[in-house]
């Protein structure tokens, strides 16, 4: 081996000491070597060196800042555990990279572990950064303001998420010059002042996406299309009267008004409304009673007589006389401030990263939730529905939800409505289209509610408020209440949580169409090309999406089960098997009519709202929280189970399915020996099994049987790694590749006869 190339050696093991070395990945003898190949060797080692200290970059993203040695602690470890690499800034995320792939369980595939394809397990998208504090000597913390630079040693840097996590950083081997240069730019490019500044400006200028197939509503067509499925296009029209956003840069382009209102009467009573949102229609149920979304009138306003002629006209699309039901949602729903004081109180609870800090306000844990009130503002928005709810199936009366910015809890309120009213949007596809409609499309101000800019301005904070977060909340409890009525699960609506932090989509990045459009159409240098937050498989691997199927809505949608059990014990009784009906009459007699195996459910969901029933959604709140994970146990390890169970009736339904297409076979064949020339059936035993779309139990991750650890599912499963015994692994790989890797249901449908 040459001297030069001993020298990249011993230099990168004095840099990295304690570390799993540049041998230990590619074994050089002296005589692979010459010294005619030193050029090409010393080649190969700076490439290996420049990938190990390099965070995998999207289009447009750069580096800003970098730091060397730097420690990132294990969570709970009391700054006593964790892994030493480099931190690196880009204009898109804080980037922690090591050269030391022991650290990572998988060796040198540490691609596999990732959470998504966008990002690595342990890089933090800067939108997602919520509070910085720095800790100096001395342990002296303070909170690192937006805009002014950080003049003492930073000893320790702490970053809270959006997503509730908390990473901290250790600065102790690091040059003081390189830790000045990175937590300045933190702080610096955490908090953008314009929108021009964010990384999807960069981003969407240096790549290009083909539009999502699904309803946008950003064309007439998709409006007229909802119309037409609710079968109520006589009494309702699709508006362009705000075409190019002419009277109002708050509403859409396109929206639905009653059929007898005419363009020239919104445009004259647009200007009288608060931020111009004139009553616009949002849903109609079958019995023609609808619901309608408002601001209020401005308080200075001469012309009441432009609202009354507005409510006239939406009564006459309601089909009935019958007057409207008009909802002042300020009086009964929580407010901004409401809302943003209970989350603050609700963060000081759940994020630590102490354990000496959770066990000692664990005997205060139900006072302080109690104090933070958020669990009643959930309770408050599902009363809020429900109400809606009665009025509009009972009394048949059209609904007009009013506050005063019709941008917030109209959407919190019309989609919790709809949601208990038609079961298309308890689908994955049928909620993102609501969602799309009634929060993207609508104006609700993303931007502003989630703090993606910030200004100096004090107002700016006022309007800060995580109200999609509290109808996710809801959509949760509807979920725990009626866990067969929703296709997806609770690891959707966290996942969709989590995605409003990426920052790179357009669905959720803005305040309105208008910005929206105007953001997207003036570029500096050309148009800009965003990805849509429902192309799922743009951030996320076909593992993580079939963690967003449920089985117990397979269950109950795909399968007839009495009618299986019906099947299953009439094919008993065929074969003869008197001795097993017997021995279990209980399961093969007639049941009584009220004990159906899966009884099916009202198709309008009507939840109860008392408090023992509102609970804390401790897969979005707890998940990176340790000591607060139950090990084995939990929702998830119900998914697995009825995942399990699902995977078996499938199996189950489908050699039904084979034996009854033999026992006809077998007919036709005697039929044919008796003299009878019957046409032979068209259809073939042999018949692949269809697949469940499940996770657990999916024949394409089953090789062999194996009981599965408590190491790899806990409550917070597949977001929190868990409880490991090597605690800086949990900050390199995530639990569901691990799952994948080492653990598989026991049984393997895959390899089951269909003979």
């Amino acid at each position: 081996m040459s001297r030069r190339f001993k020298s990249y050696l011993n230099n990168f093991e004095m840099k990295e000491k304690g570390k799993a070395t540049f041998q230990s990945y590619i074994d050089l003898s002296d005589d692979e070597f010459d010294e005619e190949q030193d050029e090409e060797v010393e080649k190969v080692a700076s490439a290996f060196f420049d990938n190990l200290h390099e965070p995998r970059k999207l289009q447009g993203e750069r580096v800003i800042a970098g730091a060397d040695s730097v420690l990132m602690f294990a969570p709970f470890s009391n700054r006593k555990q964790g892994i030493s690499g480099h931190v690196f800034v880009t204009n898109f995320k804080i980037a922690f990279v090591t050269a030391d792939k022991s650290s990572y369980p998988d060796g040198d595939n540490n691609r596999s572990s990732q959470r998504n394809k966008l990002l690595e397990n342990t890089d933090i998208p800067l939108t997602c950064v919520d509070t910085i504090y720095q800790v100096s000597s001395g342990e002296r913390r303070r909170k690192v303001i937006p805009g002014n630079t950080v003049t003492t040693p930073t000893k320790y840097l702490e970053i809270h998420c959006k997503d509730y996590q908390i990473h901290i950083f250790g600065f102790k081997f690091t040059p003081k010059d390189q830790v000045k240069q990175v937590t300045d730019a933190i702080a610096h490019f955490s908090y953008p002042s314009k929108d021009d500044l964010l990384f999807a400006y960069e981003f969407g200028h240096s790549s290009q996406f083909e539009d999502y197939q699904s309803p946008q509503y950003l064309v007439r067509e998709d409006w007229e299309k909802e119309l037409e499925r609710l079968q109520c296009t006589t009494m309702w029209r699709v508006s362009d009267a705000n075409y190019n956003f002419q009277i109002s840069t708050s509403l859409p382009e396109y929206f639905i008004t009653p059929i007898n209102l005419l363009n020239t009467d919104i445009v004259k009573a647009v200007a009288q409304y608060v931020d111009k949102r004139i009553p616009t229609w949002s849903y109609t149920y079958v019995n023609g009673a609808s619901l309608i979304r408002t601001s209020f009138m401005q308080p200075e306003s001469d012309f009441k007589a432009l609202e009354e002629k507005m409510y006239n006209a939406i009564k006459q699309s309601s089909g009935n006389d019958k007057d409207l039901f008009i909802l002042d949602l300020g009086r009964i729903c929580p407010s901004l401030l409401d809302i943003r004081t209970s989350h603050e109180k609700l963060k000081n609870i759940i994020m630590t990263d102490s354990a000496k800090d959770f066990y000692s306000s664990d005997s205060r844990w139900f006072s302080n939730l109690e104090n933070s009130q958020w669990l009643q503002h959930v309770s408050s928005c599902l009363n809020a529905a429900n109400h809606v709810v009665n009025q509009i199936i009972r009394e048949s009366l059209t609904v007009v939800l009013k506050e005063e910015s019709g941008c917030d809890m109209t959407c919190l309120v019309s989609c919790l409505v709809q949601l208990q009213l038609d079961p298309e949007y308890r689908t994955i596809s049928g909620f993102q289209s609501l969602v799309q409609r009634e929060w993207i499309i609508m104006g609700h101000p993303f931007q502003k509610r989630l703090h993606l800019i910030w200004t100096p301005d004090s107002n700016a904070e006022l309007e800060q408020a995580p109200l999609f977060l509290l109808f996710l909340d809801c959509v949760w409890q509807l979920l725990q209440q009626f866990p067969s009525s929703f296709a997806f699960t609770e690891t959707y609506l966290t996942s969709l949580w989590d995605t409003l932090h990426i920052g790179l989509f357009d669905t959720f990045l803005f305040n309105s169409c208008w910005q929206r459009k105007k953001f997207l159409s003036e570029g500096r240098k050309m148009t800009i090309f965003l990805p849509s937050a429902w192309d799922w498989k743009f951030q996320l691997g076909e593992e993580q999406l079939l963690l967003f199927n449920n089985p117990l809505y397979m269950l109950r949608t795909a399968y007839d089960l009495d009618h299986v059990v019906d099947s299953a014990k009439n094919a008993l009784r065929l074969s003869g098997e008197r001795l097993r009906e017997n021995r279990y009459s209980l399961l093969l007699g007639n049941p009584p009519p009220t004990a159906d195996v899966f009884a099916l459910q009202e198709v309008i969901l009507k939840p109860e709202v008392t408090a023992s029933l509102i609970k804390l959604w401790s897969q979005c709140f707890l998940r990176w929280t340790i000591p607060a994970q139950i090990v084995g146990g939990g929702n998830p390890s119900q998914y697995m189970q009825q995942c399990v169970l699902a995977e078996e009736v499938v199996c189950l339904q489908h050699k039904l399915q084979l034996l009854t297409y033999q026992l006809q076979e077998m007919q036709c064949n005697s039929d044919s020996e008796d003299g009878n020339h019957l046409q032979q059936p068209k259809f073939r035993i042999k018949n692949p099994r269809p697949q469940s779309g499940l996770l657990f139990g999916s024949s394409s991750y089953q090789t062999t049987s194996k009981h599965l650890s408590t190491v790899y599912i806990t409550s917070s499963f597949p977001f929190s790694p868990g409880v490991s015994q090597h605690t800086q692994h949990s900050l390199i790989c995530g639990p569901l590749s691990r799952y994948l890797k080492d653990t598989e249901i026991d049984h393997d449908y895959a390899h089951d006869d269909d003979d």
